[in-house]
């Protein structure tokens, strides 16, 4: 019995030791949200959606661990004439910050939109916008999802007497992900009007169906990895 005690306080522990960054994902409905959602949250040890998921009648919220790599680079001259055997031991990486990922996506049956004001927003750490690549006008709506929760982080986030500009790239980290990839036949090239060109984002192109999108030696990989940090930064 004082095994199980003790193995529960060492979970609990775990728990409060790790935190837990909050990524909205907004979209029309239809675009893939929630397999992008499933797609993202996969992992070794949540392999299944039951247990990783919690849903009410509003939100539907998946979570995953992410590793944040801390580097610590001694900035002395003994480190840049020593040999590499001997810098890897002054200089080792420090361990791998834990995080939770909580990834929030809005059931479709809950209608919102420009004017959009909820609570959950004031603790959002990064956004992923998703459309679909063969619809071009889930692409052009983006900007209306995204008006109201931007407009509630700035607001959290941000002095009002020196509010930046709302679509900056010094605001909340943005993620843009196109779907439906696999049954995309021409590609429609609008850079000057991409909404991901004109907030400075990173674009990925995905088949959210594809488990191989996100593999680790894959493109798409690296750019959801940085997002994550940069949300991880963002919460700091």
């Amino acid at each position: 019995m004082a095994y199980y005690q003790r193995r529960e306080l060492e979970l609990q522990q775990f728990e409060e030791e790790v935190r837990t960054v909050r990524i909205l994902i907004l979209g029309d409905p239809g675009v893939g949200k929630t397999s992008l959602t499933n797609l993202l949250a996969n992992s070794e040890i949540t392999p299944t959606r039951s247990s990783r998921t919690v849903a009410d009648s509003e939100w539907t919220v998946q979570a995953r661990l992410h590793e944040y790599p801390r580097v610590h680079l001694p900035h002395t001259p003994e480190w840049m004439s020593t040999s590499s055997s001997h810098r890897s031991a002054q200089s080792p990486l420090t361990p791998e910050e834990l995080y939770f990922v909580e990834f929030y996506d809005k059931n479709d049956s809950v209608t919102y939109g420009r004017v959009d004001r909820n609570p959950l927003y004031k603790n959002i750490d990064g956004i992923i916008l998703v459309y679909n690549m063969q619809d071009m006008r889930s692409h052009d709506h983006l900007h209306d999802w995204l008006y109201g929760p931007l407009r509630e982080i700035s607001e959290c986030r941000q002095n009002k007497r020196k509010r930046k500009r709302m679509l900056s790239r010094l605001n909340v980290p943005i993620l843009v992900v196109g779907t439906m990839l696999d049954k995309l036949r021409k590609r429609s090239l609008r850079r000057s009007g991409n909404i991901a060109y004109q907030l400075g984002s990173e674009e990925i192109f995905i088949n959210c169906h594809d488990q191989n999108s996100l593999s680790e030696m894959g493109r798409n990989y690296g750019k959801v990895r940085n997002f994550l940090n940069r949300a991880v930064e963002f919460r700091k």
